[in-house]
């Protein structure tokens, strides 16, 4: 029985489920929407303009205060926007992101051993596109 529940917590304690959101606008051409971004393609007439990276580097302080801004949220509002912004796009399509993330435990070794930082970054990829009017 007590190995049972040894076993249990272990288990509750090692398990790993991350969901990661982001609100961003997720239909092209609505109207007060400056930039949309999907994981897939579109139907709507478009010329795609180039591939976009981004990429922001930083570190977790304590296994969990994040100094820089390297979650997904940061990533795409301070980073992936201002770029496709910057090349004249209205969106960005087949985004892809690569991001670290941490067990449970790696975090509590974090808040003990407080004076070596967790290395922490997020990449963004996708193709920036333009769509066509009419």
């Amino acid at each position: 029985m007590r190995t049972t529940l040894l076993c249990l917590a272990f288990a509750a304690l090692s398990g790993c489920t991350v969901v990661h959101s982001v609100s961003l606008p997720a239909v092209p051409g609505q109207p007060g929407q400056d930039v949309f971004v999907t994981a897939g393609d579109i139907s709507t007439p478009h010329e795609v303009l180039g591939l976009v990276q981004v990429h922001r580097a930083g570190v977790l302080l304590f296994g969990n205060i994040d100094v820089i801004g390297t979650d997904l949220e940061a990533g795409f509002k301070e980073t992936l926007i201002p770029e496709v912004k910057k090349l004249g796009g209205d969106g960005v399509v087949r985004v892809r992101y690569q991001m670290t993330q941490y067990t449970p435990w790696a975090r509590v070794l974090g808040v003990l051993f407080f004076f070596a930082p967790l290395p922490s970054q997020v990449t963004i990829t996708g193709q920036v596109v333009k769509l066509k009017a009419g």
